[in-house]
């Protein structure tokens, strides 16, 4: 090669390397905070990182970068661009590298961190319309569960009971009801199994998403089955296995003509998709997706329950407020429906002040980019993860006023109390296209425990004992495990 070629050579590729680097730098960067190597960002973290990473965005603005551990993270604390993020089908994905684990049908389709979970979420928001969600039939069920709930809870007045143990049970029920078709009594050994797997579910699956942010240590800790890691996936294969033993048998038990519940409707589809190559609606990804149903249906509900009472417990002046309420409206000896809450504003304000206050899940669950896109200004590339901060929203003074931190029902009322005003910037259950297909059957839920329980009791902390409203962070921030007394009202 001579030496005019070389020249040109080296021309070619400079030219290239600036052409390159101007291209890189005229896509505007995100800001973010610098951390250490290897490690990122972590160490700074606090035990609170929603309180954190709020925090970051007062210095770096609402959309910005942050690397933990060996993951680069895009962090949203805007509603605005949370909404607008989130009506893209570029931000539909969600990350496979998370503690929760996927049967490989799952992960080949891609039913769940994927496009194609548009599909199987209209799919089950239809079947779970079909079984009477926010229907009268639904209510008739929950108002049975219910009626047993408060006959346990009469066997416990006067005694510091944390009421948290006995509210698990008829929660999932519930949700066991539309999944399976079927509830178990309190005090079946399998009812108190399932109920012990969820509550260490949640805690372990909380406890051990920083391996999300270090893959590599997490494939070394699995390979010498060291660590928590091995006990989660013992508790999800546990769950699994009784999800699966159902899925078979109402497999073997399946009539077309007469579908009783959510695996029914699923397993007829499979069947008629049977010929289908492409189809993700399989066995294997039912197995996921009741699984994940039975869980967060089973949780949050709970949870929120559990805070009103809380709340209930702590300031009796909000709890009178809400009797005084049920009493005008409900009375003393009629069950109450969802229908009721339309003229129960105070009480409506209670729980969608409860559910902003202290934010049920403070870190919305992991987005993951399918394509290159663009948000706010700037260039986000595929395979990106993003976390949107559920807690930065219900505590952004623009939106909520300079008392944010207080618990203040008067928000979500009119100035004349008469009715409960929701902005649309109140997004418990998240927003866009994969926001929580049981929001319907979750505010149902909450309405008639809340009521039901109130209405026949009164709740507060056992003698010289105070509330302590401070939460714990698992997947949802759930209050902490504490004493509450009951007391029938006269």
């Amino acid at each position: 090669m001579d030496l005019i070629t070389l020249i040109f050579v080296a021309l070619f590729i400079i030219l290239v390397s600036i052409w390159l680097a101007t291209g890189k730098d005229t896509r505007k960067r995100l800001p973010g905070p610098v951390g250490l190597p290897i490690v990122g960002y972590i160490p700074f973290m606090t035990k609170k990182p929603y309180i954190k990473l709020t925090e970051l965005s007062k210095k770096y603005g609402p959309l910005y970068s942050i690397r933990l551990g060996s993951l680069d993270l895009v962090v949203i604390t805007d509603y605005e661009i949370m909404k607008e993020a989130f009506s893209k089908d570029a931000f539909m994905g969600r990350p496979t590298n998370i503690p929760i684990k996927l049967t490989e049908e799952s992960l080949r389709t891609e039913a769940f961190t994927g496009l194609p979970w548009k599909e199987q979420r209209r799919f089950s928001l239809h079947m779970l319309r079909d079984l009477g969600f926010g229907k009268t039939r639904m209510e008739e069920h929950i108002k049975e569960e219910i009626l047993e709930l408060l006959d346990i809870m009469s066997e416990h007045l006067g005694k510091p009971t944390k009421l948290s143990f006995l509210l698990a049970p008829s929660m999932s029920n519930n949700i066991a009801s539309v999944l399976f078709g079927k509830r178990l009594k309190y005090n079946d050994p399998k009812r108190q199994k399932l109920d012990s797997l969820l509550r260490e579910f949640a805690k372990l699956a909380g406890a051990l998403s920083w391996q999300t942010f270090f893959p590599w240590l997490k494939t070394l800790m699995s390979y010498f089955n060291k660590g928590n890691k091995s006990r989660l996936v013992q508790v999800m294969d546990e769950i699994s296995a009784y999800c699966r033993n159902e899925i078979n048998q109402h497999d073997a038990t399946l009539d077309p003509n007469n579908i009783r519940d959510f695996l029914d409707g699923y397993l007829l589809e499979v069947k008629k998709r049977n010929n289908d190559p492409n189809t993700t609606f399989k066995k294997e990804i039912l197995e996921d997706l009741s699984r994940g149903f039975f869980a967060a249906g089973s949780d949050t509900v709970r949870v929120t329950v559990d805070w009103m009472l809380c709340i209930c417990a702590a300031d009796t002046q909000i709890q009178k407020r809400i009797q005084a309420e049920i009493d005008e409206v409900v009375g003393r000896e009629r069950f109450p429906t969802w229908q009721d809450r339309l003229i129960m504003p105070y009480t409506e304000a209670c729980i969608a002040e409860l559910m902003r206050w202290r934010t049920i899940v403070p870190l919305n669950l992991l987005r993951y980019t399918l394509q290159n896109t663009e948000l706010n200004g700037y260039f986000i590339p595929k395979n990106t993860t993003v976390l949107s901060v559920l807690w930065a929203i219900d505590h952004d003074k623009k939106l909520w006023g300079k008392d944010v931190h207080e618990y203040k029902p008067e928000r979500f009322l009119s100035p004349d109390g008469q009715k409960m005003v929701k902005p649309e910037y109140a997004t418990p259950f998240s927003v866009g296209k994969r926001s929580c297909p049981g929001k319907s059957l979750a505010e149902i839920e909450v309405f008639l425990y809340t009521v039901a329980i109130l209405q026949k009791f009164e709740v507060s902390a056992p003698p010289g004992k105070e509330i302590d409203l401070e939460g714990n962070l698992g997947i949802s921030l759930q209050p902490k495990r504490q004493d509450l007394c009951l007391k029938l009202r006269h």
